[in-house]
């Protein structure tokens, strides 16, 4: 059995099993096992490459208590070597999502949407239950993000060594206006008009988790919130700032009704 089978046979193999309960495996001895995905779904493997698997913390068999079948599922270990395996093998590339997005206009750009907390809450959470966040909440939050750092308004964590930048003119985020680009000043105006449409109230929520990407524990945390409440908050702020980049269309104007009898109108 060459490392290469191996691999190839246990992407196939921990990709069906992802997102399944525990599968119950059938087969004994040399002879192949076969996986019982579903009523009407099976795939075979096998043995000595699927107790490869085993033996390499990939997949986990169990035995159910009742019934005394073996079940198997995938582990952790699992799923972060097919994501490496998938995106080129390096090991930082198992910790990233990349995704195509269009920010300020340019298209076929690449994001990580891992690290942003909003991804997660748009993801569908079970086969019965949907996602928390509607995409367009997603969009709208990225979009907000993408202003923030192309207005340069993150905080600075590094020297700068810019000899136009002097301590009398270092004021201000990332330095005096003279030295942001007009690109920067035009992130800057949409970022405050999209803060001024979502209100005071909500617009601190929406920087600490779209902008610095603040967990929703570390939020109620900071601001004493009970818990779980977060989300509900959260997602009412991104419907007003997904109402603010997506205005619905105006309603037509109604026309003046009136009712009278014969004789109503006064005579002149």
């Amino acid at each position: 059995m060459s490392a290469g089978r191996l691999e190839r046979r246990a992407m196939r193999v921990i990709g069906a099993l992802d997102g399944h309960d525990p599968v119950p495996v059938t087969g004994s001895g040399t002879s192949g096992r076969v996986l019982h995905l579903s009523a009407e779904r099976t795939m075979r493997c096998p043995a000595d490459q699927l107790e490869a698997m085993v033996r390499n913390g990939w997949i986990n068999l169990l035995q159910c208590p009742v019934s005394g079948r073996t079940l198997a599922t995938v582990s952790a270990d699992g799923r972060s070597w097919r994501k490496r395996m998938a995106s080129g093998g390096a090991y930082a590339d198992q910790h990233r999502e990349p995704a195509h997005a269009t920010i300020d206009g340019q298209a076929g750009l690449t994001r990580n949407m891992a690290e942003s907390p909003l991804a997660r809450l748009a993801r569908p959470s079970g086969a019965r239950r949907g996602a928390w966040l509607e995409h367009s909440h997603l969009v709208a939050g990225e979009r907000l993000r993408s202003d923030f750092e192309f207005g340069q308004m993150g905080p600075s964590v590094s020297a700068s060594w810019d000899p136009a930048r002097t301590v009398r003119d270092a004021g201000g985020a990332n330095g005096a206006r003279e030295h942001v680009s007009d690109r920067a000043i035009d992130a800057r105006a949409r970022f405050n008009r999209a803060l001024d449409a979502v209100g005071p109230e909500l617009a601190g929520l929406l920087v600490d988790v779209c902008c610095f990407l603040k967990g929703l524990e570390q939020v109620e945390l900071e601001r004493k919130w009970p818990r779980r409440s977060a989300k509900v908050v959260l997602r009412t702020a991104l419907a007003l700032l997904d109402r603010h980049y997506n205005p619905p269309p105006p309603r037509s104007p109604r026309r003046m009704r009136h009712w009278g009898g014969a004789g109503f109108r006064p005579t002149i």
